[in-house]
Formats: structure tokens, C-alpha cells, sequence
């Protein structure tokens, strides 16, 4: 914590409702919320001696903010800084381009060498993309002009072919 100092220098105390936790470096109170009957925000609970019974640590996933010791597994499982899933259709760096502009992947094979297991595959994975797609189109919380963008998306990839 960048402050040390618990009491204000020449300033009013913090306004009803907000963190009691003077900072230092900013001169003025934390503007948090606090919970009902708290002095402190979960951030400066720590600088309570009533509340120092637990012990709060940093998150191991986003050390910007931090969590109580004992909460820590609950935490994990709900912090916005864990590993999302990702979609089926998903591959990291696929529009990254050649690391070497020399090389050539062994990756890249003709579709009419696919056999018909990996064509079928490959036609499932198509589907699901496209079902993706569809849906993002039709997602009202998208608007017109987001609609508008994934259309022309669409028809600029298929004219390429």
C-alpha cells in the first residue's frame, strides 16, 4: 500500500459511507465503500487493528488487488483475472502469420487431400463457426452497426474464395 499514514493531515474525516484510510500519496481518504458497520474498505481492512484478525494477500492471478488468506479458494474460482474457456473453434495465433516468412508450415495441405474423416471434421468445425456467427448477427445487444461490420466480414471473406 502506498500510504501509511491512518489519520489526516490538515484535512476533514472521509466522507459517510466511504473508507476511513488516509492516503498518503494522494492526501486525501480512500473513496471506497465500506461495508455496513466497517470503517475500511476491503482494500485497507488490513490497517484496522479491530479487523487485523485475518490475514489479506495478494491474488496470485492479478496482483492489483488483494483477497482474506482464508477466502483464497473461493476467490480463485470467481476472480475476473482466472483463464476464461475458450471456444471449440478457437486457435491461438491463427491469424498471426509466419514466424519466418521462409518457412512454410507442414500444416497447410490441400482439402482434397484430406481424408474423409478429417474433411467431415473439418466441415463440423465450419458449422459450429458459422452457428457462432449467426448468432452474433442475430444478438441484439450487438446493434446495427455491429451487424453491419460482422456482414461485411462475412461477404469480404467469401469473395476472396
Amino acid at each position: 500500500m502506498a500510504a501509511s499514514a491512518l489519520t489526516p493531515h490538515g484535512t476533514a474525516f472521509p466522507e459517510e459511507g466511504r473508507c476511513g484510510y488516509f492516503v498518503e500519496k494522494k492526501k486525501r481518504f480512500c473513496r471506497m465503500v465500506v461495508a455496513a458497520g466497517k470503517r475500511f474498505c476491503g482494500e485497507h481492512a488490513g490497517a484496522s487493528e479491530e479487523e487485523n484478525a485475518r490475514k489479506r494477500i495478494l491474488c496470485p492471478l492479478d496482483p492489483k488487488h488483494t483477497v482474506y488468506e482464508d477466502q483464497l479458494a473461493k476467490h480463485l474460482k470467481k476472480c475476473n483475472s482466472r483463464e476464461k474457456p475458450k471456444p471449440d473453434f478457437f486457435i491461438q495465433d491463427i491469424n498471426a502469420g509466419l514466424k519466418d516468412e521462409t518457412e512454410i508450415p507442414d500444416q497447410l495441405v490441400p482439402i482434397s487431400s484430406l481424408s474423409e474423416e478429417q474433411l467431415e471434421n473439418l466441415i463440423k468445425k465450419l458449422r459450429k463457426a458459422s452457428e457462432a456467427l449467426h448468432d452474433a448477427l442475430n444478438d441484439p445487444k450487438n446493434g446495427d452497426s455491429a451487424a453491419k461490420h460482422l456482414k461485411q466480414q462475412v461477404c469480404l471473406s467469401h469473395s476472396n474464395y
